[in-house]
């Protein structure tokens, strides 16, 4: 037995005030979180578990604002 998976590039809420409003609340709550705790580690972390955790939150942080970018347009 096997699933149906598809997969879009398009969010499916899009078009979906409620959807699309409650995609963009999520996108800035997770903007602002990783933009705190980039800010608590002083950017760049003092030990090399915090330097490899602030890329990867900045990694991300940029994927968000792009997404957010995306569903503002």
């Amino acid at each position: 037995m096997y699933a149906n998976i598809t997969l879009c590039t398009r969010h499916p809420g899009r078009g979906h005030p409620v959807a699309d409003y409650r995609v963009t609340d999520y996108l800035r709550q997770e903007i602002a979180f990783f933009e705190t705790r980039l800010h608590e580690m002083g950017e760049q972390g003092d030990c090399a578990y915090e330097r490899a955790l602030s890329r990867a939150y900045e990694t991300l942080l940029n994927e968000r604002r792009h997404q957010l970018a995306q569903l503002q347009a």
